[in-house]
């Protein structure tokens, strides 16, 4: 039997919050990386997680685990083939993602994508998944109000914040290159087309309140992980392969190899708890829950000195921003 618990409402909003607090803070790896290709960090990343993911499987769930897979698949295959290429979808989406907030830093970026993740994510999630009892369209309407509002003011700040250091000449590490910036945005937009895949594939492959279907939590996980770690070959390899840089493996010591550990413990640590509150949320909610890891992303960010010689009113408007955040998750939690 597959290891699947009622988890009463209350504790599922606290897993569905948790989880992004786990996936907005591994970020903070990339401060760490020095001249180590992100492309061998990711591999790192995704062979952690999928150690992590069908390790806990069968921890969980036995033969179960593979039995569930079985008995979806001889119902519906889709539900698997779909799961699975999402996962190879939403991995190329985050690796673009990665690599543009190693140019324009954390803070920034975060809310660039969040502004097309909020829309399309949600929209696709109630459209797939379905709504659940007692949630609304004006509801969810004024939760991604309030989440766009938080994007624009944070937004209105990383611009503000790059005036005046360029006015200062101040270096924190990150691209005043009008053009790499520019390139960053539209490699921004690209990954956030692809990362909603992630919220298809909990619409469509994962049993929920809303999706009787599907497959059960830790089955479904093992197949979105594999698809990930799939995409993360095939992304990542190909350029390792082209620069001639799988050796980095073997020049790096293990501080460097840890920093994938530990992403790989957060990232799919984090996607195992949010996905556990989604079976008993559904999609439509714990994915709006989901875009509060940007709150975490931006204050590292700060932590990291990125708004460093901001003027007053750039923070006041990235602490707004992070209000209208937490406000939009109270309206689409469904507790008032």
């Amino acid at each position: 039997m597959n290891f699947d618990p009622t988890i009463p409402y209350g504790l599922a909003i606290f897993m569905g919050l948790l989880a992004p607090a786990m996936w907005g803070s591994w970020f903070i790896t990339l401060k760490y990386l020095g001249d180590y290709p992100l492309e061998a960090f990711y591999i790192t990343l995704f062979v952690t997680s999928m150690f992590i993911v069908w390790g806990l499987g069968f921890l969980l769930d036995g033969s179960a685990l593979i039995g569930n897979m079985r008995s979806v698949f001889a119902t519906d295959p889709w539900r698997l083939y779909v799961t699975f290429l999402c996962g190879i979808l939403y991995v190329t989406g985050m690796q673009l993602s990665l690599r543009v907030m190693q140019i324009i830093g954390l803070a920034v970026s975060q809310p660039l994508q969040a502004s097309i993740n909020v829309i399309v994510g949600t929209f696709l999630s109630g459209l797939i998944g379905g709504m659940p009892t007692g949630m609304t369209v004006a509801r969810v309407s004024i939760a991604i109000f309030l989440l766009i509002g938080a994007i624009y003011l944070t937004w209105i700040a990383g611009r503000l914040r790059n005036k005046a250091q360029a006015l200062a000449k101040m270096d924190i590490g990150l691209s005043q290159d009008p053009k790499e910036i520019s390139k960053a945005i539209v490699m921004l937009v690209a990954a956030s087309f692809f990362v909603p895949a992630y919220t298809i594939a909990l619409s469509y492959g994962l049993r929920s309140i809303t999706q009787p279907n599907g497959m059960a939590v830790m089955p479904f996980m093992s197949i979105l992980c594999s698809g990930a770690f799939v995409g993360s070959l095939l992304n990542s390899g190909i350029t390792l392969t082209l620069q001639r840089k799988w050796g980095v493996f073997l020049t790096h010591g293990f501080k460097t190899h840890f920093l994938g550990m530990i992403s790989g413990f957060a990232h799919y640590g984090g996607n195992i708890i949010h996905t556990f509150a989604t079976r008993n949320l559904s999609a439509v909610v714990a994915w709006p829950l989901g875009i509060t890891g940007g709150l975490w992303t931006q204050l590292w960010g700060l932590y990291y000195g990125e708004f460093k010689g901001s003027p007053k009113i750039a923070y006041v408007l990235l602490f707004s921003g992070l209000l209208c955040y937490l406000i939009g998750v109270f309206v689409i939690s469904n507790i008032i």
